[in-house]
Order: C-alpha cells, then sequence, then structure tokens
C-alpha cells in the first residue's frame, strides 16, 4: 500500500497546564487509562461517556463495526488501521473526547492518518476548548480505501491532563470530512 504524507507550515499553538483537566469532565479515558503525548492515539479509542459529553455523532446509527458496544460514532473495520479500526463517515459538526496526559511541556508535530476521496475536509483539535492547532487541512489520498497523513508541525503543549477533542470544521467534496485511523504526537525535531 503507498502512503501518502503532506506537511503543513510550520505553526506555533500554545495551551498551558494552567488549562488542565476539569475534576468534574463528563467523560472518562477509555477502558480507564489516559492517552499520552508524546504517543499515538487510535481515534477508535475515544472517552466513555454519553453523547455530548465523549463524542458528538450528527445521526445516532453506527454506520459501522460493533467495536464498543452501542455508540453513535461510526467505528469502521479496517485492515490497513494501525489498531485494526478507524472513525468513518464523519461529518462537520462532529467530535470525539480522549484524556491526555502530555508529559513534558515543549513543541509537538501532530501526524494524523487518514484516507479521503477528495479536499476540501478540515479538522482541529483543541484541548479543554482551546484550539490547539488551528485547522488541518484533510488532503485527497486517492480514495477513503488509501491511506495517507498529514502533520501539523510545531504544536506548543504543556504538561498536563486534558480533554483533547479531535473536531471536525468542514466536509470536503466527497460530502464527509474523512476517514481516520489515529493522530501521533511526537517531540518537534526543529
Amino acid at each position: 500500500m503507498r502512503t501518502h504524507l503532506f506537511i503543513l507550515a510550520a505553526s506555533l499553538f500554545i495551551f498551558s497546564s494552567s488549562s488542565a483537566r476539569s475534576e468534574e469532565a463528563d467523560s472518562k479515558p477509555f477502558r480507564g487509562k489516559a492517552h499520552t503525548i508524546p504517543g499515538m492515539i487510535e481515534t477508535e479509542d475515544y472517552d466513555e461517556g454519553k453523547p455530548g459529553e465523549a463524542y458528538y455523532d450528527v445521526d445516532e446509527k453506527n454506520h459501522g463495526a460493533d467495536y464498543r458496544g452501542a455508540t453513535h460514532v461510526d467505528i469502521e473495520k479496517r485492515d490497513d488501521a494501525s489498531g485494526g479500526h478507524g472513525i468513518g463517515w464523519t461529518k462537520a459538526g462532529e467530535w470525539v473526547a480522549y484524556t491526555v496526559v502530555v508529559k513534558e511541556s515543549g513543541d509537538y508535530d501532530v501526524k494524523i492518518v487518514l484516507s479521503a476521496p477528495s479536499e476540501g475536509g478540515s479538522i482541529h483539535l483543541d484541548f479543554n476548548g482551546k484550539d490547539a492547532t488551528g485547522p488541518i487541512e484533510v488532503p485527497d489520498t486517492g480514495s477513503f480505501q488509501k491511506l495517507g497523513s498529514v502533520v501539523k508541525k510545531k504544536c506548543r503543549c504543556g504538561a498536563g491532563m486534558y480533554v483533547m477533542k479531535m473536531v471536525m470544521d468542514a466536509n470536503g467534496k466527497s460530502g464527509y470530512v474523512a476517514d481516520i485511523d489515529s493522530i501521533e504526537f511526537m517531540k518537534s525535531s526543529q
């Protein structure tokens, strides 16, 4: 399988530990364990909780696989996905939440593995309600069956625990944002 890599221009967005996760958060870490940054997050392993707390999906039907039991999030089984599943059929306005722990303050590059048959889709990541990446434009990878990746450079992260949301901002020409396999945070090399 051929993988496409798209790199966005270097950007600097800052969030700090002063915005650490609220003790009153409504969602809970998937299987009781927060995701670690640096590290990779499987998109299907979003927080546990009710709609509006752990996720928001524009319709109540799961159009994909029964990976997590009753959920509105459209989880698809994929042989080429890093964890065997991903999130598909994503539409503008949807979001999924992940409890994350940033181990060390610093600049991180964010790599999102995804697929889309057309450009025009857009997503962003926020931490406790604050946009941390700005718009991440979804590239045309050739089809929903062909994974590629996009990298957002130099996102400044403060150490601490957060609720990170992956927010679907705009549909592409296909009518969907993208199918999304994983999100990886790596220490910036520059």
